[in-house]
């Protein structure tokens, strides 16, 4: 490049330290006195230079990211050099025009525009924008025609986040034309509009969200067939992962006859579990997958458990003693806020103590226990006859029961729900219940009945069972330690044993499935308020060290060692990640180790898409590990994506669709979805019945007398009886084993019943209590603290799940609950006026 120089003008040689500002090839050099100088390259250049004369002097302003001014140069000079500067960026800036619309058509117009791409977009195409926006005048004075209109075009959309959703409609607009007699014959039904968008968006991450009925089974197989006709991928570049072996195998068989349908000769992609997935992957990586039978025999890990659990508690006092103390969370009734928290306290707490009794406190379990481990027989609620009456005519104590009784020494022990300041818990008469305490002294002592007293404030200090053997040595009471093989045995015969062992593998399950460390496990169970967070904790440890020292024994690995282990194998390179698409269904049960595995995935391949398909409204394996978070907080905690809805359901009605669609968007953590149905009707479609047959319960009946109405008006009908619980399932399938049936029945859980449809539906077991609906069973607390956490809407996922069981019906929905037990699920339907068929005037009588 030939040399433009420009140096100070006279008066600048006063008032600069530039000796001379020049172009040397592609560098603009500014040379100053003392033998330094100053570099730019002029492509780093983001704007045209702007000459500015003075009176005795021009100065030159640069475009470099710090705006440098050259000031005090000869006016001559300075023309010609911010001349040649400009036409340097001129053909500079035709090129990163080409380049911006070379880049546009690849990231913006040839492929659904993703996030990783906006950035490249930012640097290349915006950034002109943003400059030409800025001195439009200086830029039509030095560039083409044809790059102006590209550059005014542009401008027109100043904001990046709105040149970016105008790009992207664009490009599902152009797409939804071509590709109309693709989305038309790709499936028995063509394509719904939210349908084709979901198969066309293809961002970096992108979130399907279903409802029930609404094809997310034919997104995920026209998506793989869209992707592998349009040439963007190959069978073998796209991964779809299934929920279970059932769900890969049908996507299988659907992907196989839609290509045919669709006049399409290609091979499935990889379809597979992520079991599958992480087997394969460690095949691959050359590393055992020898399967422990604990795997695929339950009862072979529940055998195992047990006698390994039966060995420690025979071989070592602490464990036994530790296992004992642990059989229940402990509860401090004073931090209970109110009576109806008081009254569910006691009714999820049913406390057993080894001898069998049924006490009603967490403290009186403890005392109940310690007596018995130190050999003291005892009664629990012991009626007293009072040998006379505190006063005249006095009748408050005329029936008293003690807390226990020592029959062998006529001793009386009173446990007495107080502090230190004599203050009850919440919902208890602070006044009344203190004077009836006096009383009740006031009467043993007249009486000379020997009575000993324990109170709640020495529990909270830590010294309950002190207080007690110091109480019973000093009235001589005999204190002989249980031996450990008596504790053992009574353990054992009682099934507390195995109960416990029951509860303690479904923890084990829960900390595997969320992958969870030793520290983890501290937190977790702490964070959850267990005030022996740290006893709970060694526990588990212990459970957890032996079972995978267990595992390593048998030189085996189970299910959740082929994620965990398979997402090590790609973290350390030892597996190559070949696919540049992968489709997850029934992302709302998907687990935190299931998540890590796949953020593992993407982040070691090559520019993965990622798609999740799945129905928040239908998350209802918490049990299992399922995080619902990952989905109602996708952006938070999976990233930045691209959101499609699908609203429209082939399945049920808008009768339907209402009361379930309603009823689970109570919940705010849930979607707001507005589904549309495509059969429509005028009348409720579900129905409200009650249980009783000639005034007394007789569910059974109540569904044989539903089946026949249905069988009059539709023969070759399919019905499905659906319940919370298999055991009623049992009952009723078992009453109607012998009666004349032309309809298919089905008979599913709740839970098993996702994914499945049937013409009627007809759910059962709408009462209350622990094997009510919604269910109280909150029996494994310390599972509860393992598993994700949860939002804190009332009985949100049972909530879920009666939307699954509503949407299973076609036609008609038949509710058949007890009226006079009545469940919170009912007593909203009724008495929020939901668009139901009340059927039974017991709930008009009872919501009333």
């Amino acid at each position: 490049m030939a040399q433009y120089i420009a140096t100070p003008s006279w008066l600048g040689r006063f008032f600069t330290r530039i000796k001379q500002v020049s172009i040397e090839q592609s560098m603009l050099v500014i040379d100053f006195r003392d033998n330094t100088n100053l570099q730019f390259r002029l492509s780093d250049f983001s704007n045209f230079s702007m000459l500015r004369n003075r009176l005795f002097s021009a100065e030159i302003n640069l475009s470099d990211l710090n705006n440098t001014c050259i000031s005090f140069l000869n006016k001559g000079q300075a023309d010609v050099l911010s001349k040649a500067l400009n036409h340097y960026f001129a053909n500079s800036l035709e090129q990163k025009i080409n380049k911006a619309k070379t880049q546009l058509k690849q990231y913006a117009l040839d492929e659904f525009l993703r996030d990783s791409s906006i950035e490249i977009l930012n640097k290349t195409v915006f950034s002109l924008s943003k400059n030409y926006a800025y001195n439009q005048t200086l830029w039509q004075q030095h560039l083409s025609p044809v790059s102006i209109k590209f550059l005014s075009i542009l401008s027109r959309t100043p904001k990046v986040t709105d040149a970016v959703a105008q790009l992207r409609h664009k490009y599902e607009q152009k797409q939804l034309t071509l590709r109309d007699n693709f989305y038309n014959n790709v499936e028995s039904n063509p394509l719904t509009i939210e349908q084709r968008l979901a198969v066309i968006r293809d961002n970096d991450k992108n979130l399907v969200l279903a409802a029930a009925g609404t094809g997310k089974t034919s997104v995920m197989v026209a998506k793989s067939l869209d992707l592998i006709d349009r040439d963007i991928a190959t069978p073998d570049q796209i991964l779809v992962l299934a929920y279970n072996k059932a769900a890969a195998e049908e996507l299988k068989e659907r992907f196989i006859k839609r290509a045919g349908q669709a006049n399409l000769s290609m091979t499935p992609p990889v379809i597979l579990t992520f079991h599958a997935l992480g087997l394969t992957l460690l095949r691959n990586a050359k590393k055992s997958t020898e399967l422990s039978v604990f795997a695929s025999d339950a009862l072979q890990l529940k055998s195992w458990f047990t006698t390994w659990l039966s060995e420690q508690m025979q071989a070592n006092s602490a464990f036994l003693k530790s296992f004992v103390d642990l059989l229940y969370e402990p509860v401090d009734i004073f931090s209970v806020k109110n009576s109806a928290e008081d009254e569910h306290c006691v009714r999820v707490n049913e406390y057993k103590s080894l001898t069998g009794h049924k006490v009603k406190s967490y403290q009186e379990l403890l005392i109940s226990n310690w007596l018995h481990l130190h050999s003291v027989e005892h009664e629990y609620k012991p009626a007293y006859k009072m040998k006379q009456c505190v006063g005249p005519g006095d009748t408050r104590l005329n029936k008293q029961y003690f807390s226990f009784y020592l029959p062998k020494y006529n001793i009386y022990l009173d446990h007495y729900d107080i502090d230190r300041q004599s203050n009850t818990p919440s919902g208890i008469n602070k006044e009344h219940y203190n004077e009836h305490i006096a009383l009740k002294c006031e009467l043993y002592k007249k009486d000379n009945t020997i009575f000993l007293e324990t109170f709640h404030f020495n529990w909270l200090e830590g010294k309950l069972e002190q207080r007690l053997g110091k109480l019973l040595k000093q009235h001589n009471v005999a204190l002989t330690p249980l031996g450990d093989d008596k504790i053992f045995a009574l353990l054992t015969n009682s099934g507390q044993l195995q109960q416990e062992a029951e509860k303690y593998l479904k923890c084990l399950q829960a900390i595997r499935v969320e992958q969870l460390t030793n520290t983890q496990i501290k937190q977790r169970i702490k964070q959850s308020g267990f005030k022996n967070h740290q006893r709970y904790a060694a526990m588990l440890i212990t459970i957890h060290d032996a079972y995978t020292h267990e595992l390593s024994r048998q030189n085996a690995i189970d299910f959740d060692d082929m994620v965990i282990h398979a997402t090590q194998v790609v973290k350390k390179g030892e597996f190559s990640v070949p696919w540049s698409h992968i489709l997850v269904d029934e992302f709302q049960d998907i687990s935190g180790a299931r998540m890590a595995f796949l953020n593992t995935l993407i982040n070691k391949g090559t520019g993965i898409r990622f798609t999740a398909v799945g129905d928040d409204w239908q998350a209802i394996y918490r049990f299992s590990g399922g995080n619902l978070a990952l989905t109602t907080r996708f952006e938070e905690l999976v990233g930045s994506h691209s959101l499609t809805v699908l609203q429209k359901t082939f399945r049920y009605n808008n009768s339907i669709s209402d009361v379930a669609g309603r009823f689970v968007m109570q919940n705010p953590e849930q979607y707001k979805k507005h589904i549309t149905t495509h059969v429509q009707v005028s009348t409720p479609q579900v129905i409200l019945l009650d249980d009783q047959y000639k005034g007394a319960k007789s569910l059974e009946v109540k569904v044989q007398q539903i089946i026949s109405t249905i069988q009059k008006n539709d023969a070759t009908a399919s019905i499905a009886v659906l319940s919370r619980y298999r055991f009623m399932l049992n009952r009723v399938e078992e009453h109607l084993k012998n009666k004349k049936q032309t309809n298919t029945l089905h008979f599913w859980t709740l839970h098993g019943a996702k994914g499945l449809e049937a013409d009627y539906g007809i759910i059962i077991g709408f009462e209350q209590g622990k094997l009510g609906f919604p269910s109280n069973n909150q029996n494994n607390v310390l599972l509860e603290s393992l598993l994700p956490v949860q939002d804190s809407f009332t009985h949100s996922e049972e909530r879920r799940l009666l939307y699954v069981g509503i949407t299973r019906a076609k036609h008609k929905t038949y509710l058949i609950a007890d009226p006079h037990a009545c469940s919170v699920f009912i007593k909203e339907l009724v008495n929020d006026d939901y668009p139901i068929e009340v059927a039974s005037t017991l709930f008009n009588l009872s919501s009333g």
